[in-house]
């Protein structure tokens, strides 16, 4: 007699279905975020019959909810993409250090003071036209962000809500101004 555990049918099934509709539903590149987000809504639908769409609200929280970095503190999504997600900034100038997030080669790298400067583009589309265009792109930065932040990987209706939020943004790119050296920090005019 096998020990090897068995499913319930109608989840054996459901699985089955959701699984075969996962490459279908992801396949190609995203054209535009609204092209991604049917994508997602497929997935949703698949994983969670009583799914019923999207939510900016959900997505906003989803966004700013601070989780537990081992050696940062709390951080969110806004911690490296602003809270306004309209924003530009540089790399090594956000709320936490970008070791803490990704690997960087001490010998290439052992001052960040003198690492490349790359900038976190604008977030939303809105600010950015080329965000949320190349799926393998999207689907590579929601697994490393989702991993890092969530120690799992984004359901397609987190994914989808983050994007319906980001959707709703309109304006263009913010920069920061830098601080004037001369004036020392701490006064105005």
């Amino acid at each position: 007699m096998s020990t090897t555990p068995r499913l319930h049918p109608r989840l054996g099934r459901w699985l089955g279905a959701a699984l075969c509709l996962l490459p279908t539903a992801l396949a190609g590149a995203a054209d535009t975020p609204e092209g991604l987000l049917e994508r997602y809504a497929q997935v949703a639908k698949a994983a969670d019959p009583t799914f019923a769409g999207f939510s900016a609200e959900r997505g906003h929280a989803f966004y700013l909810t601070k989780h537990p970095l081992t050696g940062v503190g709390a951080v969110s999504c806004s911690s490296c993409h602003r809270k306004d997600p309209r924003e530009q900034i540089r790399a090594h100038r956000v709320d936490i250090l970008c070791r803490a997030c990704h690997v960087i080669n001490d010998e290439e790298h052992p001052n960040p003071s003198e690492a490349k400067k790359r900038f976190i583009e604008p977030f939303t589309p809105g600010a950015n036209a080329q965000r949320f265009r190349d799926l393998a792109h999207i689907e590579k930065y929601f697994r490393t962000n989702c991993l890092m932040l969530l120690k799992r990987e984004c359901t397609a209706q987190e994914k989808g809500d983050l994007i319906a939020w980001l959707l709703t943004i309109e304006g263009a790119m913010v920069v920061p101004e830098a601080p004037d050296p001369a004036r020392p920090q701490g006064t105005s005019d």
